[in-house]
Parts: structure tokens; C-alpha cells; sequence
């Protein structure tokens, strides 16, 4: 799960730093630990080589997403995933 929504990522690499378009710092929602894995929908396939098992598709595999957000809302999609191995 993801461990907490809002706080301070732990970053697995250097912090990153970014700023939106429309002038505003970024603030912090959450983070996706690596090799996490969620559960399949009942009749779903199953994922390939994707990490999991037969009732979890892995995600990311192998990397931390962090996902930063606008906190003036400037635009619906002022979410910006982060990637770090």
C-alpha cells in the first residue's frame, strides 16, 4: 500500500524538484513503494511477466513512484508521476 498520503517521500535517490506551469510549488500526495502489487479483478487475465502472481498484477517493478501535485489545481491533470530505481 501506499504508505501515507501527504507528509515527506523517502526519497530511494536524490530529492527532485519541479514547478508547475502555472508558477506554484509542487506539494506532496503520496508514494508507491517498488514491486508493489495489487490484486486482480475476479476474471481478469493474468499479467505476463509482470512480477505478480496469478491474483496480483505487479506495478512499477523495481522503481518508486512518487506523484506530486498542483496545489492551486490549475489544470484536472496537475499530477506529475516521478520515477526513481
Amino acid at each position: 500500500m501506499p504508505r501515507e498520503v501527504g507528509g515527506a517521500p523517502s526519497w530511494a535517490q536524490f530529492p527532485e524538484y519541479y514547478r508547475w506551469a502555472c508558477g506554484a510549488d509542487p506539494v506532496y500526495l503520496c508514494q508507491v513503494p517498488e514491486d508493489m502489487e495489487f490484486a486482480v479483478h475476479p476474471g481478469q487475465p493474468e499479467q505476463p511477466d509482470g512480477g505478480g502472481g496469478p491474483d496480483t498484477y505487479g506495478l512499477f517493478l523495481g522503481n518508486e513512484v512518487y506523484i506530486p501535485a498542483c496545489p492551486d489545481h490549475c489544470d484536472p491533470a496537475a499530477a506529475w508521476p516521478v520515477k526513481q530505481s
